[in-house]
């Protein structure tokens, strides 16, 4: 149907990966990303035993406020994640929100451990929507990558801000495993 109208194979959208066919390939998706975060980390582990594993989440793209959502950041005119419908905000929300979880889940269930580094968690006032807060560049926004006017736009990525919040995110996890 329309991609405007609401509805993924006749199914409004909040519902196709929710039950049915949308769900079990989404979980399926994520079963093979868990497996193969958990076999890197053991490769890793075997490759260098005595190496210190740190396995980095994704930072949150999507407040848990989508009216957020409906304005332009400052300075910008698309909106923050496009034409991306706000009903279908939360549910990209809750994608990501089990990503982090199942690659959270892949570092304690590989052999030995790993630590994480919680960036969704820490990243919630920062999303692409949060306006001049946002640490995430909007889908259109454009980048700081290519020049003659021919700007890449971020593709929600982090931008300066972001960048400097999860690095110093991973520099504290770092900093807490090699001062155990």
């Amino acid at each position: 149907m329309d991609a405007h109208g609401g509805f993924w194979f006749g199914r409004p959208r909040s519902e196709f990966f929710a039950s049915g066919d949308g769900k079990a390939w989404l979980d399926a998706q994520f079963e093979q990303v868990g497996w193969e975060l958990e076999e890197l980390l053991d490769r890793a582990a075997y490759f260098a035993p005595d190496a210190k594993r740190v396995l980095v989440g994704y930072p949150r793209l999507v407040p848990a406020d989508t009216n957020k959502c409906l304005a332009p950041a400052p300075g910008q005119t698309e909106l923050p994640l496009a034409d991306i419908p706000q009903d279908a905000l939360p549910v990209l929300d809750q994608i990501q929100k089990r990503l982090n979880d199942v690659t959270k889940k892949a570092a304690t269930d590989a052999d030995g451990g790993a630590d994480f580094v919680d960036l969704y968690t820490h990243t919630g006032s920062n999303t692409a929507c949060d306006a001049a807060d946002r640490g995430i560049a909007g889908l259109l926004e454009n980048s700081q990558i290519g020049g003659d006017g021919q700007w890449l736009p971020w593709y929600a990525h982090p931008n300066e801000k972001g960048r400097d919040i999860q690095a110093q995110h991973v520099a504290d996890k770092a900093e807490e495993i090699l001062n155990r």
